[in-house]
């Protein structure tokens, strides 16, 4: 009698011979498979923990850091000093200076401002005191300040446009609309600035502070703005002009008053030419008046009569 176990053997011995080979890449996933399944059940909550652990660690030990220095200040100060030491190390340093808009401004001046040198790590720059000393040179009206990395600064600059050269007690200083002193104006015209020998001069102990109330009336006068020579401040109550003819313009005092004296200048030249005139003087300080003092040989519209001509006659 056949022994059924023996079948039973038999025929799973011949379910495995007849079973076929798998392909390599069926293969290849079964050892990749074994390989992933080598590592431990616990290693995924190892690295979880690990990912938290290690920020913790580092906090532990900035703070026992802290508790040494005495403050965490000390602590953040010291770990940026590195982090700026290793980006020089890695090639961030300062190698070149790019200024924009610098016109009247030393070269000297604005790297003395800076305070900075080539080859420092260019992120140990403090921009904003960089700006803000360069806000502070005569010239300079705003700056901006950007770093270009690996190694550039760039830096554009505003200048304040020179209106005026301030005679007193003899000094000439160029000065701005608002009255600002910018530069000795004898040390410009040394260097060769010819812009200087265009500007008119402002007289008197407090010119400063009104010359940008006499330049906003002549702005509105732009007959009588480019004849101007020079203008007084009188008893620190209004101004005096000397236009580049020689005559004297006396304006009123008060900033709407002169400005409408100035209005009343530009109408009367443009009717007749009354600055091209040979005359001495226009007192406009009384309301809608004009007081004109001519010299010896003037001839004013009407005054053909040559008998009617008389020395320091004023109209």
């Amino acid at each position: 009698m056949a022994d059924p176990d023996f079948r039973a053997a038999a025929a799973g011995a011949r379910a495995r011979d007849e079973m076929p080979t798998p392909p390599r890449a069926m293969a290849a996933s079964a050892q990749k498979g074994k390989r992933r399944r080598a590592w431990p059940r616990w290693t995924r909550s190892a690295v979880k923990a690990a990912l938290i652990l290690v920020p913790v660690l580092g906090l532990t030990a900035t703070a026992g850091s802290a508790w040494k220095r005495g403050t965490l200040a000390d602590t953040l100060d010291a770990a940026r000093e590195s982090v700026i030491q290793t980006t020089g190390d890695l090639g961030f340093r300062l190698s070149e200076i790019l200024v924009v808009g610098r016109s009247e401004t030393e070269r000297d001046a604005v790297l003395d401002a800076l305070g900075v040198r080539r080859g420092e790590p260019i992120l140990s720059i403090d921009l904003a005191e960089a700006k803000q000393r360069l806000e502070e040179l005569p010239w300079v009206s705003s700056a901006s300040i950007e770093r270009r990395l690996p190694g550039f600064l760039y830096i554009r600059l505003s200048e304040r446009q020179p209106m005026a050269i301030w005679q007193h007690e003899r000094q000439f200083t160029v000065i701005d609309r608002a009255g600002r002193p910018l530069a000795d104006a004898a040390e410009l015209a040394r260097r060769g600035n010819q812009r200087i020998d265009t500007l008119p001069q402002v007289i008197g102990a407090n010119a400063p502070q009104q010359v940008h109330t006499l330049l906003s009336a002549l702005d509105s006068a732009p007959t009588i703005a480019p004849m101007l020579s020079s203008a007084s401040w009188i008893s620190d109550r209004r101004w005096n002009l000397q236009l580049s003819n020689g005559v004297t313009v006396k304006l009123p005092e008060g900033t709407a008053e002169m400005r409408r004296a100035l209005q009343q200048l530009e109408q009367m030249h443009a009717a007749s030419h009354v600055l091209d005139r040979d005359i001495v003087a226009i007192d406009l300080r009384l309301p809608g008046r004009a007081a004109i003092q001519t010299s010896a040989t003037a001839q004013l519209p009407g005054w053909e009569d040559e008998s009617k001509k008389k020395n320091g006659k004023k109209s």
